[in-house]
């Protein structure tokens, strides 16, 4: 029998140039072609390499970006390989036009619009979910909003994302990961054959895109001097000559590229001779006077593509100068450095908000003090715990505490909470159970003797009435807590009556204790965000200085999970016009569940009497001591069995 041979496929390059026909724009009508802007030739080339399998692109507007990197890999995909495709977007009302609009015309141009279907889904107006077309191949819809159940059990091998900063959240009430991370999910059974394609304008240093660019390959492109023959990358420093101008048509006429290498200034024509001879380099390598790249390339999957304005010839040079211009004397001078900084320079904006806390998980990682975890170092004094609650997983800290409120990370966990099974109220007590006794009954390895927590605080913010119930049958040291944003948190002093019907029983630095009507235990209301600065002042100060955390020894990377967590949040400062200095917490990764147990166990350690240095406030000798039926509620309370 003769054996059925199958046809070779064609290069994503190949297939591009031969087959995509633009339907708009100023080559309407004419063949694609990667000479037109040389950069994209040298994605194609990585494409094509079969080096990666996750490709992250970032560009300009108006320079191809959507063209290159999500539709080309489109209809590659569903017509040259014939395969199904999922096109991720951030909301399933995008999905029509992006058909409609994107998609369609780049198909109705080619020779594969006979592939469209003739009925259903596709042929005419209206939603658009699923397409299959007459060849076999679908494109499947996906968005980063709905439930997550929309993105569960459907497998295909490529996926393609557009505006992936749009879709770097987990939807409301999930309980899963990112919806990226989730469609990403639909390739598993394909392993290193599975194809990721993500496009998106960058916007802030940690939006997906710009996390995905640098956490990859963190590739540029580098193009050749005509003047002194060297490979380099132009930036916005490097453009000149347009700031001083009184117009924006003499901004146009007057700005100029200058070589980063030989500081020649260059023409229009010198800025288009040089991206004709271009070289991809990774993050690490650079080129030689041969035009030779030399070093590795990063130890990783996934490609992170990016060119800015002075790569596209698709638009001449004095445009850019002209809006740098008109940029820099906008009334909204934020706005307009935002649009310079994401549309025409790709790169993230950066705005006058100073970061006050500790960015950077992977720093966190090595503070380590080579004390084994579960041992308390020998001159800690006490140990606290603040636990975390969740539907299916509650997180803890447990820190000892050393001489100048030097907070020490002697274990960290999880409890699993059986709520499919018991029920959310039973399952979650069960698991605080549980913990309590394993915890307490020996306690930590000190210096000589075994050491018990002094304080618990557990989060109430949510299952108040379990979380109160438990802490009451736990008895000494166990107290509910709940965390209180800064606008919301009230400064009150003992003795004082809130409007919920709680009396203020005692006050400290950042939280206050509280009796609540029909509770048998006090509640800690915390200042969360004033216990989020003072933890992060604690990751900014040197290990070997007073107040500086530690963590328990572990393997490379084993604290890396815990650090995220730690920097899921940050605290920014910014002037703003009318408001003055404004200050604010911002959440950029839902899973910080870590951040809010270690903050409560800060909490209880200066409850106990953990004092950095001068941290010590004396009552006034004017000022008559006030007793309260609380007053040592730390050791007990009035109420409990």
């Amino acid at each position: 029998m003769e054996s059925v041979r199958t046809p070779k496929l064609r290069s994503m390059r190949d297939f591009a140039e031969q087959e995509v026909i633009l339907p708009t724009g100023p080559h309407k009508g004419r063949h694609f072609r990667v000479e037109r802007n040389p950069f994209a030739g040298k994605l194609f080339d990585e494409i094509d390499s079969g080096k990666w399998r996750r490709f992250f692109v970032t560009g300009p507007r108006q320079s191809g970006k959507t063209l290159q990197a999500f539709l080309i890999p489109i209809l590659y995909h569903l017509f040259e390989v014939k395969e199904t495709v999922i096109c991720g977007l951030p909301s399933m009302d995008m999905a029509a036009d992006k058909w409609r609009e994107d998609i369609l015309p780049v198909i109705e141009a080619s020779r594969y619009r006979d592939q469209l279907p003739q009925r259903g889904a596709g042929s005419k107006g209206g939603k658009v979910d699923a397409i299959q077309f007459r060849n076999g191949a679908t494109l499947k819809f996906m968005s980063g909003g709905g439930s997550d159940k929309s993105r569960a059990g459907f497998t295909s091998r490529v996926v393609v994302l557009t505006e992936v900063d749009g879709m770097d959240e987990s939807g409301s009430g999930s309980r899963e990961s990112d919806k990226i991370t989730q469609i990403e999910h639909c390739t598993n059974a394909y392993g290193d054959r599975a194809r990721i394609y993500g496009e998106c304008t960058v916007s802030l240093e940690h939006g997906r895109t710009w996390r995905e660019y640098t956490g990859g390959t963190q590739s540029s492109v580098a193009i050749r001097c005509p003047h002194c023959s060297k490979h380099t990358t132009p930036e916005r420093g490097n453009l000149l000559g347009w700031r001083d101008c009184e117009t924006e048509n003499d901004a146009g006429r007057s700005g100029f590229l200058v070589c980063p290498e030989c500081g020649t200034q260059w023409s229009e024509q010198d800025r288009r001779t040089a991206n004709q001879d271009c070289r991809l380099i990774h993050r690490g390598q650079t080129v030689g006077a041969d035009g030779h790249v030399s070093g590795d390339a990063p130890d990783t999957k996934t490609l992170g593509f990016r060119w800015n304005v002075v790569n596209n010839l698709l638009v001449d040079f004095s445009v850019t100068s002209a809006r740098e211009w008109k940029a820099s004397r906008a009334t909204d001078e934020a706005n307009a450095e935002k649009e310079m900084c994401q549309f025409v320079w790709a790169m993230p904006y950066k705005s006058g908000e100073v970061e006050l806390t500790a960015g950077n998980a992977i720093e966190i990682t090595k503070r380590m003090n080579g004390t084994p975890r579960g041992i308390v170092p020998s001159d800690a004094s006490l140990i606290t715990i603040g636990i975390d609650c969740g539907m299916r997983l509650c997180h803890w800290t447990a820190i000892a505490w050393r001489p100048n409120a030097s907070p020490h990370i002697l274990e960290y966990g999880r409890l699993e909470v059986a709520a499919d099974q018991f029920g959310v109220e039973a399952a979650l007590i069960a698991a605080l159970r549980t913990f309590r006794d394993e915890m307490d009954k020996g306690g930590w390895a000190g210096s000589g003797s075994q050491m018990l927590p002094t304080i618990r605080c557990v989060d109430a913010g949510w299952q108040d009435e379990v979380v109160s119930k438990f802490c009451e049958e736990s008895g000494k040291g166990w107290f509910p807590t709940k965390g209180i944003g800064a606008t919301r948190y009230e400064n009150v002093r003992a003795g004082d009556k809130k409007q919920t019907g709680t009396r203020v029983i005692q006050v400290g630095e950042g939280y206050h204790v509280a009796n609540v009507p029909g509770w048998r235990v006090p509640l800690v209301e915390v200042q969360a965000d004033h216990w989020k600065t003072w933890l992060h002042q604690r990751l900014q100060t040197p290990m070997n200085q007073p107040g500086g955390l530690t963590l328990h020894q572990a393997e490379k990377m084993d604290h890396l999970t815990f650090a995220k967590h730690l920097t899921a949040e940050r605290k920014t400062e910014e002037f703003q016009a009318g408001k003055g200095l404004v200050t604010r917490w911002e959440i950029l990764n839902r899973n910080n569940h870590y951040l809010d147990s270690t903050c409560l166990a800060c909490v209880a350690g200066h409850a106990a009497g953990a004092r950095l240095i001068g941290d010590i406030v004396m009552p006034k000798a004017s000022e008559p001591r006030r007793e309260t039926e609380a007053e040592n509620w730390i050791t007990g309370y009035k109420g409990r069995r």
